[in-house]
């Protein structure tokens, strides 16, 4: 027979297998980590959940709820607007591309007419009446 252990070297340090515990000791001793452990997740997420409701104003989670789903039809309602712009840009050619320029154009003067409260001046200009 050739056994594998029979041409090995025999150890001569300290015996290792000696058990100090009981299978019970173990197991009380391996709950009692599991205990601890689950104390110590316990208070992380308590940790957690609290900062992670500070990033709502005044603790309103449906309030900032709501807030997003404002931004996203906003988002959504400029979207249509831009493709049913070029879409008529598209359909009219560049008559419709001056056309857009221009509604710009008389956007853009009439603000720059309100910020320098010139607004009276532009509206009598305009022939339409002064707000």
């Amino acid at each position: 027979m050739n056994e594998p252990w029979v041409n090995t070297p025999r150890y001569e340090g300290p015996e290792r297998r000696r058990y100090s515990k009981t299978v019970e000791q173990l197991e009380a001793g391996i709950e009692d980590k599991f205990r601890q452990h689950e104390a110590r997740e316990k208070e992380w997420f308590e940790q957690f959940r609290a900062e992670c409701d500070t990033a709502y104003p005044n603790g309103d989670k449906r309030g900032h709820c709501e807030a997003h789903e404002a931004m996203i039809l906003a988002k959504q309602a400029e979207e249509e607007f831009w493709h049913t712009a070029k879409a008529e840009a598209m359909k009219h050619g560049v008559a419709g591309m001056f056309a857009v320029v221009k509604v710009v154009f008389i956007l853009a003067l009439v603000g720059l007419a309100a910020k320098f409260g010139l607004s009276p001046v532009l509206a009598k200009i305009l022939g339409v009446p002064a707000p």
